[in-house]
This record gives C-alpha cells, sequence and structure tokens, in this order.
C-alpha cells in the first residue's frame, strides 16, 4: 500500500541541512476548506501569477483563485510539505526541484492527470517519452512542466569587451575555463560556477544505470575536479562565500556588483537585470550557450516548474481548469518571471518584451538573446527515473561541498556518492 505521508527522514533527505534545522509550524489536520480555489507557487504573484489568476477569474467568473507564494529555498518548501501533510485547505501547487517531486509524488500527493491529458488533444506533447514535459509515475500523469528553462551563459558587456574576448557562440568547457582565467582581475573573479559537465555530456537520468547509480562515468569526477581547480586558481567563487552568503540561491546580486563575470543560468534570473531601481547596474548583459563536453552538448536546462493537483481537494474539477488555463492561453503573463511556456505558445516579441523588460535594448544584447534563446533548439534534458532521488541529491551537495571547499580529493569524494546513492536506489527499489 503506498504511503500517504513523508517520513521526518524522508523530508529532511529531501530538503537538505538548512531544512533540518528550519522551524516551521505544523498544520492540523482537516480544517475548513474555502470555497475559493487555493494555489501555491514560488513566484511572486506580482511576477506573473497575479496577472494569470485574474484573466482565469475573467473567464471562468464562477471560481475565485487564492494564490499563495511560498519561498523556493529549503524553508519553503519544507512549509509546503508540512501544509500538504497537515490537510492544509491546498488545491493546486507548483514543485521545482525533482527531489520534491519525488518525495510529494511518492506519498500519494499528486492526483492522477492521465484520462484529461489524455483526452485534450492540445496537451499531447506531455504525453511525449521522448522529450518529457510531465512526470509520469508507473504510467500515470501525476505533474505537467509549466516553463521551458534552457540553460546559458550570461556575460557582462562591459568587462568582456574590456578585457578583449569575443563573445562564444559553441565552445568547449576547456573554452570556459579559460575564459574564466581571462577575466579574472583584482575586483572581478571569473565565474561564479561550472556548468554541470556530467548533465552536458550525458543528458537525462544521467545519475542512473540499470539497476545502480551511474557515478562511476569519469565526467562526475571531471566536474568535481574542474570546479575544485578552478576555486583553487581563484577563476570561480570561493565556495566558502558561495555557502555562507547563501550565494546558491542568490547570486543576481553578486552579478550585477560585478564580483563575478561568467553566470551560468536559466532565464528566471532575468528579471534581476532589467529594473534598475531595484538592481542598480551600468551595463549590458550578452548571451552565450552553454560549453559542450567532449563534443556532447546536452543543455544543462530542462522543462520545470511543475504543477500537481492535491489528490485530497474536493475541487478537482475547478483545479484542472486553472492548470490547463495557466498551461495553455493564460501562459504568456509568466515571461515576466523567466517562464518560457512550455507549449511554446507565444510570439518571439512576446518573449522579448516580457522577459527583458520593456526596453530590452538598454539592458540586454537583444541578437544574442535571440541567437541563444529564440533561434537555438537546444536538447533539454528531463529526468523521468527518481528512484532514491532525495538522498542521491543530499549525498551529491554534501560531497560536492565539501569538495569545492578543499575539504576532500573529487576522486574520494565521487566514490562515496556512489556508494550512497546505490544503497539508496537498492533500498527504494525493495520497497516498491
Amino acid at each position: 500500500m503506498r504511503r500517504k505521508g513523508f517520513s521526518r527522514r524522508e523530508v529532511l533527505a529531501g530538503l537538505g541541512a538548512a531544512a533540518a534545522a528550519a522551524v516551521v509550524p505544523g498544520c492540523s489536520s482537516g480544517g475548513a476548506r474555502s470555497s475559493a480555489l487555493q494555489v501555491w507557487g514560488g513566484v511572486p504573484a506580482a511576477s506573473g501569477p497575479a496577472a494569470v489568476v485574474e484573466a482565469f477569474q475573467k473567464k471562468f467568473p464562477q471560481y475565485k483563485v487564492n494564490y499563495t507564494r511560498f519561498v523556493n529555498d529549503p524553508r519553503g518548501n519544507l512549509k509546503l510539505d508540512t501544509a500538504l501533510q497537515g490537510g492544509l485547505d491546498i488545491d493546486v501547487y507548483f514543485t521545482y526541484s525533482q527531489a520534491s517531486m519525488a518525495l510529494r509524488a511518492g506519498s500519494g500527493l499528486a492526483a492522477d492527470l492521465t484520462d484529461r491529458v489524455t483526452a485534450d488533444p492540445d496537451l499531447k506533447p506531455f504525453l511525449d517519452t521522448v522529450e518529457p514535459r510531465a512526470y509520469i509515475e508507473n504510467g500515470k500523469v501525476k505533474a505537467l512542466a509549466t516553463a521551458r528553462e534552457p540553460g546559458f551563459v550570461l556575460f557582462n558587456e562591459k568587462l568582456r569587451q574590456q578585457a578583449g574576448v569575443d563573445l562564444p557562440r559553441q565552445w568547449t568547457i576547456e573554452d570556459y575555463r579559460s575564459t574564466a582565467q581571462r577575466l579574472t582581475t583584482g575586483t572581478t573573479i571569473g565565474a561564479y560556477s561550472i556548468p554541470d559537465v556530467a548533465r552536458i555530456a550525458l543528458g537525462p537520468n544521467y545519475w542512473y544505470d540499470g539497476d545502480r547509480s551511474n557515478f562511476g562515468d569519469p565526467h562526475f569526477e571531471q566536474g568535481l575536479r574542474l570546479g575544485q581547480e578552478m576555486i583553487a586558481e581563484g577563476s570561480a567563487f570561493p565556495w566558502s562565500e558561495v555557502l555562507s552568503r547563501h550565494l546558491n540561491a542568490y547570486q543576481q546580486n553578486s552579478f550585477l556588483r560585478e564580483e563575478f563575470h561568467l553566470w551560468s543560468t536559466a532565464p528566471f534570473n532575468l528579471r534581476y537585470l532589467y529594473d534598475p531601481k531595484k538592481y542598480p547596474h551600468d551595463f549590458k548583459v550578452s548571451f552565450a550557450p552553454p560549453p559542450t563536453v567532449d563534443g556532447k552538448d546536452w543543455n544543462g536546462g530542462s522543462y520545470s516548474n511543475f504543477v500537481m493537483v492535491n489528490p485530497h481537494s474536493p475541487k478537482l474539477e475547478a483545479a484542472w481548469e486553472f492548470v490547463k488555463f495557466w498551461i495553455t492561453e493564460g501562459s504568456a503573463p509568466m515571461l515576466k518571471a523567466g517562464k518560457l511556456p512550455t507549449l511554446g505558445n507565444v510570439t518571439d516579441d512576446q518573449v522579448i518584451t516580457g522577459m527583458l523588460g520593456k526596453e530590452p535594448e538598454e539592458f540586454f544584447d537583444v541578437e544574442s538573446f535571440r541567437r541563444v534563446v529564440l533561434d537555438s533548439d537546444p536538447k533539454l534534458a528531463t529526468d523521468t527515473r527518481l528512484t532514491g532521488f532525495p538522498e542521491i541529491s543530499l549525498a551529491v551537495k554534501q560531497q560536492g561541498d565539501l569538495c569545492w571547499l578543499g575539504e576532500k580529493d573529487p576522486g574520494v569524494a565521487i566514490r562515496e556518492v556512489r556508494r550512497l546513492a546505490d544503497a539508496a536506489i537498492a533500498r527504494n527499489e525493495r520497497r516498491s
């Protein structure tokens, strides 16, 4: 019988050590339910969700929607998980990490959307198994991606031109390192961090190899070693500062203050780059594709921002109408938050003004944005295997941190990840 809730151990494993220290008040089970549809998401309402809700209510005046924002960090996700377990009135919610997806779907907190998706021709792409845009568990559609998030590398145009570095149109991971070295000065570090070497080389489900983990593949050690070496030589940001300043979640301010140059990121961070009042800076930003690794060119991005329906909701029809609206005709307002619609049902002009602001030429090299984001067709790697994912995710983070802090050799660190991952996969497969 499938379990209906998370154990404390599972929650902490999925959300990491930081969440273990978070104090989040529990929710009493049951409780009064509102007639309004209750939607929880990680994007601030003013960055698109409020406009989607307004448009939905205009088309469906019989429904009222309340949008609640939770911060998409360990504390925020623990708050949502606690609310779901405690029976708080939540009808629709968003999931942004695969570890959280594994916990929520695997604990009976995701409604089966298969019949609804299958019955709607407009949603046929969500049944694609070659380039998955849905999370499918045991043949059942449990979550739908609402955004397409390709990865790219951002350049500070002022500093790039001062250094005499060409804007790459195609480059390798070795080129990335040499570019970071050239861009490093007495005041600016060349790169925040390195792209995901193993992901670019191996593509989707890269943590798995049959019924075992795949961490014996040399690209995992290569990535840890490259990051460690770049940190040691000063061309990548010190990991001690990343952790102490929480830059793994909030990098935009350091980029705008020119503390580092190359920024491997995704469209959702573009919203910080065209607001000169809140985020002042005096340079344009240009775009380069992620580097290749050994001739492989999987993009580090994916289909993401998965929307899920609480199976315990008494408002399933209204919930489904809202989910479908968000994915289809209601998707355009989310461009403001850097969310490219999964189904691509917006024009290039809408994307440019929606993602780059009202005066895109003032803050961005629009030509490079068109080339990298609009004209290319990146290979997006969306994981569909999640066996033991929360535990593996924690092991990858902990051992990676130790490695990039200079406290562990990359070979030793990745062997420990492999040991822990193999054990997690075996343990979870025995349960199933």
